[in-house]
């Protein structure tokens, strides 16, 4: 018997709980101006589960807002972001790290939009750092 996977995510007041029933794609930093808009940090770290693996048990005050090419995700009681998604990846969606029950269990493994980093924000890793999104680079194998 096998066990099945569970990972769960909810807002601060509780308003809003999801399990992903499934690993994730994966994990990284975002620089780009949208993130930290969105979640007023120099920098997110979100991590990507398949669309198909995510159920919703609590979600009456899930709000959205679209943005260009993103949808942002977040509680309209308590304002937290919980997750993002994406025109260029309408298979999953990005919950915000801090989201997740045990958000040390989904290290960062890159930077995405590097380019945009902020001068001051300093993180001494060795993880790969790209340009624009990561789904470039999975999506062609890169």
């Amino acid at each position: 018997m096998t066990a099945q996977i569970s990972h769960r995510g909810h807002c601060r007041c509780g308003s809003v709980i999801m399990q992903a029933h499934a690993e994730p794609n994966f994990s990284v930093y975002c620089h780009c101006d949208d993130c930290r808009r969105s979640s007023g940090a120099p920098v997110t770290a979100s991590v990507a589960f398949p669309k198909d693996a995510i159920v919703w048990e609590t979600a009456a005050t899930l709000a959205r807002y679209r943005n260009g090419t993103a949808t942002r995700l977040f509680c309209l009681k308590c304002g937290s972001p919980v997750a993002h998604e994406h025109d260029s990846a309408t298979d999953r969606t990005f919950f915000n790290t801090g989201f997740m029950d045990d958000p040390s269990a989904f290290p960062p493994t890159a930077h995405t939009f590097a380019i945009q980093q902020l001068d001051w924000l300093q993180l001494a890793d060795d993880l790969p750092r790209y340009d624009k999104t990561i789904l470039i680079h999975t999506q062609t194998g890169q």
